[in-house]
């Protein structure tokens, strides 16, 4: 049996289809503010009432997916066994997100539950190659290539895993606001831009662990980078969740912008 903590947005779905599509068990751990159809409203203070979740359907394997803004430590509620762990969050939370979820990967652990891969059972979701009919041009490769340096260097404070680059120019760098916000930071810088030029970057942390912390980008994505007049998108080869597929490469070849890999 396999349970899926589920965040925010159309990760989880695509999550919870592909299971179904392979006959696999699962139960949904609701850890957002909305209601999901059919799942368990957890509480992420409540560790003991989780890990009896778990125990009592037989859980084997988890899944994390999707959005979860990082709660404040003061306002959440903790029952006996997350106070046991206290010392052990309050680090985590001082150190960024990817500690945190090394700490819940731990303590499952040690209940003979695995963390599994998100994209362990929905390998469609991710990019091997360039995907439009429209091509990075060399230009838009040096920006990559720059974006990346930027990026690596960034990731010793685990925080940023997008950056936007225009002809050499450093436009936008993402900080605790996601991608979405960053692009809205450069539509409204480039409202007076001319011409298409630059490129979004979207890449994993350095030393980010892969299994349960996938950087994603969506149509909203696929949006935003139109509207920021961007020539395109580049991902990192098979590391990068690439959901709504289908309606964002049709809208890239409309507009003319590519989505790749490098």
């Amino acid at each position: 049996m396999i349970a899926i903590f589920a965040g925010r947005g159309d990760y989880p779905k695509e999550i919870i289809y592909s299971l179904k599509k392979n006959n696999k068990k699962f139960i949904i751990l609701n850890i957002t503010e909305k209601k999901i159809k059919g799942s368990f409203k957890i509480n992420l203070g409540q560790f003991g009432k989780i890990l009896k979740l778990l125990k009592d359907y037989e859980i084997r394997e988890v899944i994390f997916a999707g959005y979860v803004k990082r709660p404040n430590l003061r306002n959440m509620k903790f029952d006996m066994k997350a106070i046991s762990y206290m010392p052990h969050l309050i680090k985590a939370f001082k150190s960024g997100d990817g500690n945190i979820l090394n700490l819940a990967k731990k303590i499952l652990n040690q209940n003979k539950i695995k963390v599994v891969e998100s994209h362990k059972y929905s390998k469609n979701l991710l990019l091997k190659k360039t995907v439009t009919h429209k091509k990075p041009n060399k230009i838009d490769l040096q920006d990559a290539k720059k974006g990346k340096k930027i990026l690596d260097n960034l990731s010793k404070f685990d925080n940023a895993q997008g950056v936007v680059i225009d002809e050499g120019y450093i436009v936008a760098i993402e900080a605790a606001e996601g991608t979405d916000s960053m692009l809205k930071r450069v539509i409204n810088l480039n409202k007076n831009k001319k011409k298409k030029s630059g490129v979004l970057i979207k890449f994993p942390k350095k030393n980010q662990n892969l299994k349960y912390d996938l950087p994603t980008i969506g149509l909203k994505t696929v949006k935003l980078c139109i509207q920021s007049k961007l020539n395109g998108i580049f991902l990192k080869k098979n590391q990068n969740i690439f959901l709504n597929q289908k309606k964002s490469i049709i809208l890239s070849n409309k507009n003319n912008i590519f989505i790749s890999t490098i």
